[in-house]
């Protein structure tokens, strides 16, 4: 395929592009196309490619492999319809709130709103890139919601950036708390369970562009290491609150055949409910990343997605940095 011939669509001015003018089951085998991709998320962290109505599931598995280590994210214990259990698509979770005709669920996930947050925090090793592919909508659209936390990084006041740079949150596991209902009247944990968990930077290095960005539990009774309840408490709270007002944002409204790919490092994303009689059907596709890079510890410019010379240069410059 020829790269010059995909037009490219701004989402907004800060976060977020869609791409046409291909077919993403030829374009998913070239190595080109899938570089370039990895170029735009790194700018533009989400990719949104419409009328995908000829890909298998195999090519949208294997394509999101180019991005990372497939793990499969579906829900221990459900016995839910997935797209498939052989070694060819088992890492494809289906998201549904619909029932199968045999009374089996037609994946994990229920129709419930959802809050602003980052897949799998509390890992070790979160997740890097997602990829959803919608099947099938209710008649109530809803909108999945994008918002950059590197933009919500930079637009903090710089004694806030300065009071954050080196700390360090736990992400304590508290069941469905992206849900709306949940994280507003769920009661917090006991304190001991608070304080089990990994803990990971609050301004983490963004790997492809080389910056800083806000890194956040869920929960908002998350502790901070080293601090008490309350003030761990206060200080999430205000950088919520932050977050929630940030313009770097995108709402899209997933429809059959969008094919859509985010860096979930570097965003957070929310979504609203629907009608649970309704059915909505999603792929969702997630590559492992890396343990989270506290941006203070940072020593020289990282090259990650960089070219063979843009790499040379920055060796240079390191080179001339140690004379």
């Amino acid at each position: 395929m020829t790269i010059s011939n995909i037009q490219v669509t701004p989402l907004s001015d800060q976060i977020g592009v869609q791409i046409t003018g291909f077919d993403l089951e030829t374009a998913a085998k070239d190595e080109d196309f899938a570089w370039y991709v990895k170029r735009l998320l790194a700018e533009h962290l989400v990719v949104l490619m419409p009328g995908q109505s000829n890909l298998k599931p195999a090519t949208a598995q294997s394509f999101h492999s180019k991005f990372g280590d497939l793990i499969d994210i579906k829900r221990q214990g459900n016995d839910a319809l997935h797209v498939g259990t052989g070694d060819d698509v088992n890492f494809i979770k289906v998201i549904s709130n619909g029932i199968g005709p045999n009374g089996r669920p037609l994946g994990d996930g229920n129709s419930s709103a959802q809050i602003w947050h980052s897949d799998t925090t509390p890992w070790e090793v979160p997740c890097s890139f997602i990829s959803f592919y919608c099947r099938e909508t209710s008649p109530v659209k809803p909108k999945t919601g994008f918002l950059s936390m590197i933009e919500a990084y930079r637009t903090l006041p710089q004694a806030t950036k300065d009071g954050i740079m080196k700390l360090r949150a736990i992400h304590h596991n508290y069941s469905r708390q992206i849900e709306v209902k949940i994280a507003r009247e769920g009661a917090s944990l006991p304190l001991e369970e608070r304080m089990m968990g990994f803990t990971h930077p609050l301004v983490r290095r963004h790997l492809p562009s080389n910056q800083p960005m806000l890194y956040l539990p869920t929960r908002r009774d998350s502790i901070i290491v080293g601090w008490n309840e309350k003030d761990s408490r206060n200080l999430l709270e205000e950088l919520w609150t932050h977050v929630e007002g940030c313009k770097a944002v995108i709402a899209h409204a997933m429809v059959p055949d969008d094919f859509l790919i985010w860096d979930n490092s570097a965003t957070v994303h929310n979504r609203e409910g629907w009608p649970e009689e309704d059915t909505r059907v999603m792929w969702h596709i997630s590559a492992g990343g890396e343990v989270p890079t506290p941006f203070a510890s940072q020593k020289g410019k990282n090259v990650a997605g960089m070219n063979v010379e843009e790499i040379k240069k920055v060796a240079k410059e390191n080179v001339g940095a140690m004379a």
